[in-house]
């Protein structure tokens, strides 16, 4: 298909997307915590996929090569708009109830208002590893960071939130 959509036939292309509109959705949605934002992101990474196809490397998964555009364009997104997680999203209330059933609601909104202060990069591994369960290699490959870069992201992260909650 990708071998098509560099000839320039779109429904090639137009397969690609559908095989991976719903991951590349939830990724974005994961990082920017907006669905609208999320969908744009979604839209946008598309778009540039298509623009930069001559560039994908067939040695790469083609799966990697799209979450790392989806990753850049919606944590552009983020650092443009500087819009943080909202501390009333619903949906991320929902994800901290399930994930840390042990502790009160007073607990679970600290802790989402002091993840909401961290930069960017820190929110998205913590909320990738911690609420999302994808381990270091997958949270690498899909920001197209080398797996040291998510480790020391994720260590600093938890530094901050740790002085943050004492």
């Amino acid at each position: 298909m990708i071998a098509k959509s560099l000839n320039a036939d779109a429904d090639a292309y137009g397969e690609l997307v559908d095989r991976y509109k719903q991951a590349i959705y939830r990724h974005c949605f994961s990082i920017v915590r907006d669905e609208d934002a999320a969908e744009d992101m979604a839209q946008e990474t598309f778009i540039a996929g298509y623009y930069k196809l001559s560039s994908y490397k067939s040695e790469y998964r083609f799966s990697t090569w799209l979450f790392k555009i989806a990753s850049n364009k919606s944590l552009n997104y983020l650092k443009s708009r500087r819009k943080f997680v909202d501390a009333d999203d619903e949906l991320f209330d929902h994800i901290v109830s399930d994930h840390r059933n042990t502790s009160s609601q007073a607990e679970d909104a600290e802790l989402h208002a002091v993840i909401k202060r961290l930069r960017p990069e820190y929110q998205t591994v913590i909320t990738m590893y911690y609420f999302d369960g994808i381990d270091y290699q997958d949270i690498a490959e899909r920001m197209g960071v080398p797996i040291g870069t998510v480790r020391g992201w994720l260590s600093r992260a938890k530094n901050e939130l740790r002085k943050e909650l004492k």
